[in-house]
């Protein structure tokens, strides 16, 4: 039974994050898949606002979404558990016509400042907006703030 409480633990310390899906939703914000965590649950969605479709590809440490062509208005998202040393980080590259981008769009610092309030065993939600002039974060109430140029 210790070997079981020991092996749980180290499980549970050296996990980092637990990939739910890249799924795409509609331009309204439905429910998403829930997943039980120990600490927090967020989903991190990427908005095209641009006329022209863009390329997003996110990658953490542990996971590789892919590439994703997201078509005007379209959208992109994934669901993760915070690790629980709340190190968890992912980045993302954009490619639209001959510009790219790279920057990281969840860190404990950009769901702290930008995202939803964090509550306990609360989903957390963090929106990022791609314009033709940059990059804009937010958590879908107060205004977005622009974080990124192209």
């Amino acid at each position: 039974m210790k070997s079981l409480f020991f092996l749980f633990f180290y499980l549970v310390i050296t996990t980092n994050v637990s990939l739910i899906g890249s799924t795409q939703i509609t331009p309204m914000i439905s429910n998403t898949t829930k997943k039980t965590c120990l600490f927090h649950y967020w989903t991190v969605y990427i908005y095209n606002g641009i006329k022209d479709p863009i390329t997003v590809h996110v990658q953490s440490g542990d996971d590789d979404l892919g590439n994703h062509t997201l078509a005007t208005n379209d959208n992109q998202n994934w669901s993760f558990c915070e690790g629980v040393t709340f190190k968890t980080l992912f980045y993302a590259h954009f490619y639209w016509n001959s510009k790219i981008a790279f920057f990281d769009v969840y860190t404990d610092h950009i769901s702290d400042t930008y995202c939803t309030e964090r509550e306990y065993r609360k989903p957390g939600k963090c929106f990022w907006l791609v314009t033709e002039d940059g990059f804009y974060v937010g958590d879908h109430v107060r205004p977005y703030t622009k974080l990124h140029d192209w």
